[in-house]
């Protein structure tokens, strides 16, 4: 019996160089809305750990140093996937401005 060779498939092999410089973008900020007085903040928790009592301060300092009128609390149903569509739209229907807070 004759010992068979398996060939394998050849895999392409990508290198990155870490000595050549970045490639720079512009960038130019979003236009500010002016005072937070009387507006409705909207706080997007991602659903990590302790996202939602950090957001909570952060909605409470708001209102109390800068006269946010409310903020609205939402929460995703996965720190991993994107905020489904319906929340977003509760947001945007709401609020005047939208925090996305992280936790852990």
């Amino acid at each position: 019996m004759q010992p068979t060779t398996e060939i394998k498939p050849q895999t392409n092999l990508v290198i990155f160089d870490p000595t050549v410089e970045p490639v720079s973008e512009g960038f130019s900020q979003a236009p500010r809305g002016g005072t937070l007085q009387g507006k409705v903040v909207g706080l997007l928790d991602n659903g990590k750990y302790h996202s939602d009592k950090l957001l909570k301060k952060v909605g409470d300092f708001l209102m109390k140093e800068y006269g946010v009128h409310k903020f609205v609390l939402v929460k995703k149903p996965s720190a991993y996937r994107p905020a489904p569509p319906e929340q977003l739209e509760e947001l945007i229907k709401e609020c005047q401005l939208v925090v996305a807070g992280i936790g852990d």
